[in-house]
């Protein structure tokens, strides 16, 4: 197994509703194309929980990027454990789930903090990463552990926020 000399921390947060665009397709992958071959002697690290739309969006691209870079790691810490998550999607969307948890390196329950499991995984991933990219149409709208909140959280601790902007279908 290579070693590397330093480890660089991608978190993901972002809508579950997001419109999966081409531009917004092409632009992330231009993001993970460059830092990815910017950094070939570093292990590069996608935390995602692994939500619908933006958490797997992105992870699926990831994914696609390890088959060629074998620097890439998907590691999914969870909101609560995998049964009571898996309660929070549709039967498609939990094959989807577990089609996901097979490709990753490792996955895990956050230490609760809240009373939010949502929160505890979202202030994780932001405490935990160098970059947080952030699917976000850019409106707070007050849900607690939502992308808003989670997007201002990583600002106040200082976290590098790169925002993809995006549209909801919901939105």
């Amino acid at each position: 197994m290579k070693k590397y000399k330093q480890t660089i921390k991608l978190a993901i947060t972002g809508h579950r509703d997001i419109i999966e665009t081409d531009d917004l397709r092409d632009e992330l992958d231009k993001y993970l194309v460059d830092i990815i071959t910017k950094n070939l002697e570093k292990k590069i690290v996608l935390l995602s929980p692994l939500a619908d739309g933006a958490d797997r969006y992105v992870a699926d691209l990831f994914l696609e990027k390890q088959k060629e870079y074998s620097h890439l790691s998907l590691i999914v810490p969870l909101p609560f454990d995998q049964e009571q998550y898996m309660e929070d999607f549709d039967n498609t969307s939990k094959e989807n789930f577990l089609n996901f948890l097979e490709k990753s390196d490792h996955f895990f329950e956050v230490e609760h903090t809240t009373d939010c499991g949502y929160l505890d995984v979202g202030r994780y991933v932001v405490n935990e990463a160098d970059v947080l990219l952030a699917l976000w149409d850019g409106t707070f709208n007050g849900k607690i552990g939502g992308t808003g909140d989670i997007v201002e959280y990583a600002r106040k601790r200082e976290c590098d926020v790169i925002h993809f902007v995006c549209t909801r279908e919901n939105g």
